[in-house]
């Protein structure tokens, strides 16, 4: 057995949601509403992921589009 001895650094919240739009279509994640609003943290995709054209936000949801693909945390 023993424990596994993981030191957590600061304060700041490890909450990342990974989203991906596939064939081009329009894909809603769940996005805890607690945790604030989503920023992009990695874009995963050759598509580009901008605010407000291929990624959004919507109260408890961040959807992606146009084969954005990307991993949003807090800021």
């Amino acid at each position: 057995g023993g424990g596994n001895g993981g030191g957590w650094g600061g304060g700041n919240s490890n909450y990342t949601v990974t989203c991906s739009s596939n064939n081009n279509r329009q894909q809603s994640c769940n996005w805890d509403d607690r945790q604030g609003r989503p920023v992009l943290q990695q874009q995963l995709s050759g598509s580009a992921c901008q605010e407000g054209r291929t990624w959004g936000y919507s109260r408890g949801n961040v959807w992606v589009s146009n084969g954005c693909r990307a991993r949003f945390g807090t800021r």
